[in-house]
């Protein structure tokens, strides 16, 4: 279960994973050609009190129905005693295009912003909800600006979803492998230069054990890049793997702090680059980058470490510029018949009273609030860590997603094991992950 809700970056915030979106590409039949703006009217019931109400919410992310009452479900029960509050989780027979296939209702899609517009529109659910924003009184000027840039960036200029629940990425330590060879702990404000070096006073070998100074989450690090490129120009549909922004990432990201020859011997064992079980279990990664919701996630783990967190490190030609955010979004279908009690349901999880409710819990919030954000993880086991960190970045322009984004993010991290152990150079395995992909979306596009 704790890999299952670590796989989506991802990710429900207990639910991003390690870079596993969503898991039904399949083409529906509810709602073709339905992304134009919503009118007034589109929806058959207005929200009104004591009007009872179905709602029925989807996600093809991994959460269950327990991970979901958890994080939302009891909630809007509680706001909205009037509302059937009905979470259906991808599942057998239950992906996108079956539940289309059954004629179920489905009046909300949520997702990470990467993986949303493959579930919203290879099933033509997508729907502009900005005039139900206009109507139901949001605020779009309450909620980080790069959310909504992002969400339109992906969306066409659209307004397909709203963020509900946020993260970022940043740097996790061990601090007992950094007393145990007296290297001073990093500290938020880094550059990568001064992480590699870092990591190099790290990397050893003592007795059967080697001991890795850093590594990073693939799929977390590169998805939400802090140069916001894009997988895809969104333009032209094609890969933006050669360009030099991914050359000079992989390269500070992976290659540097991998320089070690006992490193590359550690990646050929483990036929993977380090990742989260090295950090809490092994215990032979010092640090880590990851998203902000891991040590939430799989709390039991980070229990068997001393443990803090700073800022992701930046680049010295960005200074200060931290990593994409990736929130989870929630939109309104096309083909919902409740389009303004959805409308009303989102509109709470954004607001200021929930919003601070998931900020106690750890949740980094999609709002613009000091005092929303000064209570994070509060009432949380882990409310002694450096919590600053998560927000003292500037997070970095949230570059455009696209339905392939899943499949062509893979085309690029299942090279990344070859690109440290040196069995390709990283100029030919960029080549290949952007020949690869472009191949995939052409195919895709026939289908």
């Amino acid at each position: 279960m704790a890999d299952k809700k670590l796989a989506l970056i991802s990710l429900t915030a207990f639910a991003v994973l390690s870079g596993c979106g969503g898991t039904d590409g399949g083409a529906g039949t509810g709602g073709a050609g339905s992304g134009s703006a919503g009118k007034e009217g589109d929806g058959q019931h207005t929200a009104k009190p004591g009007e009872p109400v179905e709602i029925v919410i989807h996600s093809n992310g991994g959460d269950n129905e327990d991970m979901f009452n958890g994080q939302y479900g009891n909630a809007l029960r509680k706001k909205f005693p009037d509302y059937t509050i009905k979470y259906i989780p991808h599942g057998q027979g239950k992906s996108i295009s079956e539940l289309l296939a059954q004629k179920q209702q489905i009046d909300i899609l949520y997702q990470s912003i990467a993986y949303y517009p493959q579930l919203s529109e290879t099933s033509g659910l997508q729907y502009d909800m900005t005039e139900l924003v206009k109507k139901h009184g949001v605020n779009l000027g309450t909620f980080q600006q790069t959310l909504i840039d992002g969400i339109r960036s992906s969306g066409g200029g659209k307004l397909h979803a709203l963020p509900v629940t946020n993260t970022v990425q940043v740097m996790y330590y061990n601090k007992g492998l950094f007393d145990k060879f007296g290297v001073p702990y990093p500290k938020d404000g880094m550059f990568w230069d001064d992480t590699i070096e870092l990591a190099r006073k790290l990397t050893r070998k003592e007795g059967d054990k080697m001991y890795l100074g850093f590594a990073a989450s693939a799929p977390h690090l590169l998805g939400n890049n802090q140069l916001s490129q894009p997988y895809l120009d969104p333009a032209a549909e094609k890969a933006t793997f050669t360009g030099d922004a991914w050359k000079k990432m992989l390269s500070a990201y992976f290659l540097e702090p991998a320089a070690d020859q006992g490193y590359k011997e550690r990646v050929t064992a483990l036929k993977a680059v380090p990742y989260r079980l090295e950090l809490t279990n092994s215990q032979e990664l010092a640090m880590f980058a990851f998203h902000s919701q891991f040590p939430f996630a799989v709390p039991k783990d980070m229990e068997k470490i001393q443990w803090d967190l700073v800022a992701l490190p930046t680049f010295k030609d960005k200074p200060g510029i931290g990593s994409q955010m990736a929130p989870f979004v929630f939109g309104i279908t096309s083909i919902s018949p409740n389009k303004d009690a959805a409308m009303e349901v989102i509109k709470y999880l954004a607001s200021p009273e929930q919003q601070m409710n998931f900020s106690k819990q750890g949740i980094m919030p999609v709002i613009e609030d000091d005092q929303v954000k000064k209570a994070y993880a509060q009432e949380s086991a882990f409310k002694d860590k450096n919590w600053n960190a998560i927000f003292y970045n500037k997070p970095a322009p949230i570059a455009s997603k696209s339905k392939y984004q899943l499949s062509v993010e893979g085309m690029l991290t299942k090279r990344i094991p070859d690109i440290v152990k040196g069995t390709v150079d990283l100029n030919t395995a960029l080549r290949e992950a952007a020949e690869e992909a472009d191949k995939a979306v052409a195919e895709a596009k026939r289908n």
